[in-house]
């Protein structure tokens, strides 16, 4: 068999590369790179041949809805959607605790550098250390080429990818709270029903017991608990396990939400199943849709219109599709006990509502001295103010900024995700 030139190109490419074919000849990849290297080898063959012609039409179109979702992020990050500002009184001030020199590399692919916020950080910070610089890189934290980088809770696969390569969990840190309502800015999950159904409050166990399933266990990190399982008892089926009578009593409670191959879910996971991966056996499940005219229809809007038509529909989403017609929010406990608090900007920013969502910078452990001075500043009042300025995430409160500066100043120390 003879491999096209094009082919024979990437693997002269491959192996004539210093850092990738030294990458498979590392201390952890010397005895395993022959057989990385044939499935590269059969995937590049596979790679030439015509592809079938309904996997070229699904990559058309994944394609062009990647595009608007592109176009859409970009025209959001330019956007200031909240002008509240609230008392950053209680953060503390940035004072240098040394000056510091040198360049901090930071992920360029992310929405701390879509948006306004890492602008405003380097331009705050370089006023208090005129010697550091900043570079924008196309990388991931576990390569080791960059310093830090933004993003939603890592998967399960990331983390136990670093912890792979370095032994320990990178430095976890919350640099904001997620949006009230801003798609792709970590909003928080509503739950909505049908404006008929008479239920008003629900706790976050029970919410375990509609949209969950039996587990023997849960993920902390990547390690699992055994202690976080739960049997088929608690499966909630029908309403009027809920409470609710007459006509609701034995009627059925319809979940929806989002296709379970995204990452969203996994805040619903972590914060609902208590890091359990098992759903309810009936979820409906949406993602967006590509119309024939080449236009996008949204996941959001679409599973909860399917709810405001389904009188027994329940579906978690975003608080900016709670005004969609047919639908109402319910208030969420976090304990049996209460309270009960209805989402809304202000319990979202100052997380009385339980499934608010957080904002987070990873880096290495143990950061030298010109990384932490610009993680305390991102944290201090000054950084927080830069999130406020920008109008999409919310401001950290003093306790939780106090919680992540003690975890920066403990950092030595490898933190259970």
């Amino acid at each position: 068999m003879r491999l096209t030139s094009d082919i024979g190109s990437h693997m002269d490419s491959f192996f004539k590369s210093p850092m990738k074919f030294q990458s498979l000849l590392s201390p952890s990849n010397r005895t395993c790179w022959i057989k990385p290297g044939l499935i590269l080898l059969a995937g590049l063959i596979l790679a030439a041949s015509p592809a079938p012609a309904q996997s070229e039409k699904a990559d058309k179109a994944s394609r062009k809805l990647r595009e608007i979702n592109q176009g859409a992020t970009y025209e959001r990050s330019r956007k200031q959607f909240y002008t509240k500002k609230w008392d950053l009184s209680g953060l503390p001030e940035y004072t240098p605790q040394a000056q510091v020199v040198g360049t901090i590399r930071i992920a360029r692919d992310c929405y701390l550098t879509a948006a306004r916020v890492m602008p405003l950080w380097a331009e705050g910070f370089r006023k208090y250390q005129p010697l550091v610089n900043f570079e924008y890189v196309d990388e991931r934290l576990q390569t080791g080429r960059i310093d830090i980088v933004q993003n939603r809770r890592w998967t399960f696969d990331e983390f136990q990818d670093y912890q792979n390569r370095y032994h320990h969990y990178p430095l976890e840190l919350e640099m904001a709270t997620g949006s009230f309502n801003v798609p792709g800015w970590s909003p928080a999950f509503t739950i909505l029903v049908n404006k008929e159904n008479p239920i008003t409050q629900l706790t976050l166990k029970q919410l375990d017991g509609m949209f969950g399933g039996p587990r023997t266990g849960g993920w902390d990190g990547t390690f699992w608990r055994t202690d976080l399982a739960r049997g088929p008892e608690g499966n909630i089926r029908t309403w009027g396990q809920v409470g609710l009578t007459g006509k609701w009593k034995d009627a059925p409670v319809n979940v929806y939400g989002r296709a379970l191959k995204m990452h969203i879910q996994l805040y619903f996971e972590r914060k609902v199943f208590q890091g359990g991966s098992i759903w309810n056996e009936n979820l409906r499940e949406f993602a967006h849709q590509l119309n024939p005219d080449g236009t996008r229809t949204r996941m959001s809007p679409l599973m909860v219109s399917a709810v405001g038509k389904d009188p027994y529909g329940i579906v978690y989403n975003d608080a900016g599709n709670q005004t969609i017609e047919g639908v109402k929010a319910v208030a969420l406990a976090k304990d049996e006990g209460g309270p009960y608090v209805e989402v809304s900007l202000e319990s979202v920013h100052d997380r009385t509502y339980p499934l608010f969502l957080e904002v987070y910078l990873y880096t290495h452990r143990n950061p030298d001295a010109k990384i932490r001075e610009f993680l305390r500043y991102a944290l201090s009042r000054e950084g927080q103010e830069a999130i406020q300025q920008d109008g999409k995430w919310l401001p950290l409160t003093a306790d939780v900024a106090q919680e992540q500066l003690k975890k920066l100043s403990q950092s030595s120390v490898p933190a259970n995700p």
